[in-house]
């Protein structure tokens, strides 16, 4: 797998846990199995999107 794909999906599980799991949990707020699959696809999509423009963005500086 190529390193920008393992670091956007990094960061899109890290959010996912923080924004869908965590926050809610501390709030006392229900985790619904919506908000989990809703989120996977954001965040799994954000992930991507997250790791292709660090990897455009640092191919322009080199």
């Amino acid at each position: 797998m190529k390193k920008w794909v393992k670091t956007g999906l990094t960061w899109g599980v890290t959010m996912f846990l923080m924004i869908v799991i965590v926050f809610p949990w501390f709030q006392g707020k229900e985790i619904t199995v919506k908000s989990v699959v809703v989120g996977i696809i954001l965040w799994g999509i954000g992930g991507i999107l997250f790791g292709f423009t660090m990897r455009k963005r640092f191919e322009e500086k080199n």
